[in-house]
C-alpha cells in the first residue's frame, strides 16, 4: 500500500518536471538572428585624461548578396567609441548608439591603449575573462596611439583593420599572444607578461613595433624589435629563423637559417647567490655568403659558426640586460625554472623576485651553433675563382 503511494508521488513529480522543462527544451529560447546582431571583430580599451575608460569596437558590415566590390575603403567596417567609469558602462553606452545587439563571438583582436597599459590592465582582463561572450584566444596588442586610430587604419585590399592585425600575427609567427596567455603569465610565478606593440605608420599601414613589458598589470618598458627577437630566442619561439653576422677582416654578411634550436635553463643556488645558465644549441644552413671565403674548408665554416654564436649571444645579452635593469619584470621564464628546481627556496624569495632577486641574477649565456649545410655552392656566386680566398 505504502509502495503504491510512493510510486504515484514519483509519477506526479516527473510530470511536474517535464512541464517546467518544456519552455527551454526546444533549444531556441536564446536564438539570435543574424540581422539582429552587430558582429564585433575587434575591441579596444584605453583610459581618457580624466581617468575614465574609453571602449572602442570595430563592427564588421557584411556585404549584401550581389553587391559589387569588396576591397578596402573602410566601407565594410564601422568604428564606435564610448566612455564610462567602468568598462561595462562604456559598452552599455555603445549599445545605446546601435540598432543591433553587440555580439562578440567573432571578435579576434583586442587592443589596449598606452595610457591604460601604464595605469594597469587588470580591470580590462577581468572583464574580458569574466564575460562568456569574449573569445579567450583573441590576439592582444598594445598601441601608443588610441585603439580607435588603429581600427580606422585599413590597408588596401583588406576589408577591416582586424584582417591586417590577424595576418601580421599569422605571417610573422612571432607574436602569438592571446588574451588567455596573458592571463596565465600575469598570474604566474613572475607575475610578468609581454604584449606586442602595434603602431600606425600612415593612413593605410600598420606595423609591429617590438614588445611591451608588464610587471603585474602595468607596462614598465618597451622592447624594440631587436630586443624582442632576443626574447623569442630565450623562449625558443624564434621563428624568423634568419641570423646575419659579419666576420672580422671580411666584407659582406653571412646569413644562416636556423632549422633547429634548443634552449635549456639551469638555475643554481650557491650559498646566498643565485645564478642561471642559459644554454642555446642551434643548427642552421648557410643561406648567403657575402664574403670571399670558400665554405669548402671546414675551418671557414667553423669560423662562421663562432661568429654566429657571438651574434646570438649579443642579441640575447642585450635583451636580458634591458629586462633585468630597466623593466625589472621576469618575462624570461627564470622564475618558473627556480620554482621547479628549488621549490622550498622559491617560497622564501618569490615575494621579492622581480624587485630584488631577478635584477641581480647572474645570467651565464652559452651558445653553440652547428652549421649543417653550407649550400649547393662553396664560394660566393658570381665571384671569379681567383678572387676566392683559398688555403
Amino acid at each position: 500500500m505504502r509502495a503504491g503511494r510512493m510510486k504515484k508521488a514519483g509519477k506526479r513529480a516527473l510530470c511536474l518536471l517535464l512541464m517546467v522543462s518544456l519552455p527551454i527544451l526546444p533549444g531556441c529560447w536564446d536564438r539570435m538572428e543574424l540581422n539582429e546582431i552587430a558582429l564585433i571583430r575587434s575591441l579596444g580599451v584605453d583610459r581618457t585624461e580624466d581617468g575614465q575608460f574609453e571602449v572602442t569596437i570595430l563592427q564588421a558590415i557584411p556585404l549584401r548578396v550581389g553587391t559589387e566590390g569588396g576591397g578596402g575603403g573602410g566601407k565594410q567596417q564601422m568604428v564606435l567609441s564610448a566612455q564610462g567609469v567602468t568598462i561595462p558602462e562604456a559598452i552599455s553606452k555603445l549599445q545605446q548608439k546601435m540598432g543591433r545587439r553587440i555580439f562578440t563571438g567573432h571578435q579576434e583582436v583586442i587592443v589596449f591603449g598606452k595610457r591604460l597599459a601604464k595605469t594597469g590592465i587588470r580591470e580590462a582582463l577581468d572583464y574580458i575573462s569574466r564575460h562568456p561572450g569574449f573569445r579567450k584566444d583573441a590576439f592582444v596588442f598594445v598601441t601608443k596611439v588610441s585603439p580607435k586610430e588603429i581600427f580606422e587604419t585599413v590597408a588596401p585590399g583588406e576589408t577591416t583593420s582586424t584582417e591586417t592585425l590577424y595576418k601580421m600575427v599569422k605571417l610573422e609567427r612571432t607574436v602569438n599572444k592571446t588574451i588567455m596567455r596573458v592571463l596565465q603569465e600575469v598570474s604566474g610565478d613572475a607575475e610578468a607578461a609581454d604584449i606586442p606593440v602595434v603602431m600606425k605608420m600612415n593612413d593605410t599601414t600598420l606595423a609591429l613595433d617590438g614588445t611591451a613589458v608588464f610587471r603585474e598589470d602595468k607596462m614598465m618598458d618597451h622592447l624594440d624589435r631587436k630586443a624582442a627577437e632576443g626574447l623569442l630566442w630565450i623562449r625558443n619561439e624564434f621563428t624568423t629563423r634568419i641570423v646575419n653576422t659579419r666576420l672580422q677582416g671580411e666584407k659582406g654578411y653571412v646569413s644562416m637559417e636556423v632549422v633547429r634550436s634548443e634552449i635549456e635553463l639551469i638555475p643554481k643556488i650557491e650559498g646566498k647567490k643565485q645564478r642561471i645558465i642559459l644554454k642555446v644549441t642551434s643548427e642552421g644552413d648557410v643561406r648567403l655568403n657575402g664574403t670571399r671565403l670558400s665554405l669548402y674548408h671546414p675551418s671557414d665554416v667553423d669560423r662562421i659558426a663562432r661568429a654566429m654564436e657571438r651574434s646570438i649571444r649579443d642579441r640575447i645579452r642585450r635583451t636580458v640586460d634591458q629586462v633585468q635593469q630597466k623593466a625589472r619584470a621576469d618575462i624570461l621564464g627564470f622564475a618558473r625554472a627556480f620554482h621547479r628546481e628549488y621549490p622550498k627556496e622559491w617560497t622564501k624569495m618569490k615575494d621579492r623576485w622581480n624587485e630584488q632577486v631577478f635584477p641581480r641574477l647572474d645570467v651565464d649565456i652559452q651558445v653553440r651553433v652547428h652549421i649543417r649545410r653550407p649550400g649547393v655552392t662553396n664560394q660566393q656566386a658570381g665571384l671569379p675563382k681567383e678572387k676566392v680566398k683559398d688555403r
